[in-house]
């Protein structure tokens, strides 16, 4: 496969730049966003001599390749090349390095998301190459701050394709895995397809409190008054429940399962008290039941002698389909404490896409080539990515990530000592390829 050589080459290259993404633009270097766009040029040529590049708000890049039958409505594929920041100490090789040693690459950005969109660049090349042209329109759109919510990135986007009037059949991002069945009782691999997400939301809490000297103390000082606040939201956690999509995924597992644990799975909401205590023993399927809660931040106080005035702290809240942002602020509210709230970011979850449509059975049909021995599965994210700011201009939004993830690979996103196996990107590259030339006519 002469085109992994260079795929290797261009990744272990793409992940040198340190294209860190913040909430503010003024805090981001975008010199080196800039770098990396050339680099893309140099490293693309065909890319971007036969499709139409468009640059939106600065950093985003959106690329048109026309297709066959221009009737029909495009698809999308996206990525995103910003990474999170890094602590240097502890990898085995640095951070923005790119090394490759004998079966992988290292560095921030291998897995989350750098080599999605060198997989997808590097198809469309080989494609152009051979004088391929799509069956119908295709759009790439790569965003610069995805880590950060996306508002100047894929939002701004989005907001293009509406001013253009640019309405997709299906955009597909990056997502689920393939990845070990035991986690969902079952012996062969999953390839699980996130056909929504929960909603990314954060918000600050303040507790006013009285100032003056610590030797002679308030009942309840702001410091207090936070702590007991906390306390209370983490022992009263949302009740779990089963979502519609939840239920899709189960009966999809039932197929693979026998006995009781087939009849119960194929019926979700006959044993649902049963499903949802086996679900809740997994953390990662646990935060598909129920909106969670996750304090991440505080700030507090001056000196040890000094009675704070003011006492603050974030919450990362997931929100599950059926909640919404008014429900939770007011189920915060209800909760009887006395704090100002501030939302940081506000998104409520997305809706569920179809597993019956075309788009759907084509990205499965790709899976199964790529990945023969996986069961396509469909499931909630309670990550976020891009795909969500593209939900309006689109029939269908799926996530998944075309490579095969241990557990110890899925803990690398965001980690010290992310890394990709060759292995993982040859599937990448033999999925994306396979899935735009084959897109249904």
């Amino acid at each position: 496969m002469p085109e992994l050589e260079r795929a290797k080459d261009n990744l272990s290259k793409a992940v040198s730049f340190p294209t860190i993404s913040h909430y503010q633009l003024e805090d981001m270097d975008l010199k080196v966003f800039s770098a990396f766009e050339d680099f893309l040029l140099e490293a693309y040529p065909l890319v971007h001599e036969h499709l139409t590049k468009t640059i939106v708000n600065d950093h985003g890049l959106v690329f048109f390749w026309p297709g066959q039958e221009q009737a029909l409505k495009p698809y999308l594929l996206t990525a995103h090349y910003d990474v999170v920041p890094v602590l240097e100490e502890g990898w085995p090789h640095p951070p923005f390095s790119g090394f490759q040693d004998q079966d992988k690459i290292w560095g921030r950005g291998t897995l989350d998301d750098k080599s999605s969109l060198i997989a997808i660049l590097e198809s469309v090349e080989t494609l152009l190459a051979e004088g391929f042209t799509p069956p119908r329109d295709v759009y790439l759109a790569f965003g610069f701050d995805e880590e950060c919510n996306g508002y100047h990135g894929a939002a701004q986007i989005a907001q293009y394709f509406k001013d253009h009037n640019i309405h997709f059949a299906c955009v597909l991002d990056e997502g689920g895995a393939v990845t070990d069945g035991s986690s969902v009782g079952i012996s062969r691999p999953v390839a699980v397809i996130g056909l929504a997400e929960k909603g990314n939301s954060s918000f600050r809490f303040s507790f006013k409190g009285e100032e003056g000297h610590s030797s002679t103390p308030p009942a309840h000082t702001a410091l207090g008054k936070m702590a007991a606040f906390i306390h209370d939201v983490e022992s009263h956690p949302q009740a779990y429940r089963l979502t519609p999509l939840v239920e899709e995924m189960l009966k999809s597992l039932a197929t693979e399962m026998s006995g009781p644990a087939s009849f119960a799975t194929s019926r979700p909401q006959l044993f649902a008290p049963l499903l949802k205590k086996i679900l809740a023993k997994n953390p990662q399927t646990q935060a598909m039941l129920r909106t969670t809660v996750a304090f991440t931040m505080a700030d507090c106080g001056q000196a040890p002698n000094v009675l704070p005035l003011e006492a603050s702290c974030v919450a990362n809240v997931r929100i599950l389909q059926g909640d919404s942002l008014d429900t939770i602020c007011e189920w915060f509210k209800s909760l009887g404490h006395d704090f100002s709230l501030e939302v940081l970011a506000g998104e409520n979850p997305t809706k569920a896409s179809s597993v019956d449509g075309q788009a759907y059975q084509h990205l499965t049909s790709t899976i199964r080539q790529v990945f023969p021995e996986a069961l396509a599965l469909p499931y909630l994210m309670t990550g976020g990515t891009d795909c969500r700011h593209y939900e309006a201009v689109s029939e269908a939004s799926y996530r998944f990530m075309p490579a095969y993830l241990t557990g110890t690979e899925l803990k690398l996103m965001h980690g010290t000592g992310e890394f990709l196996s060759y292995d993982n990107l040859e599937n990448m590259l033999k999925f994306y390829e396979s899935f735009l030339r084959h897109l249904p006519a």
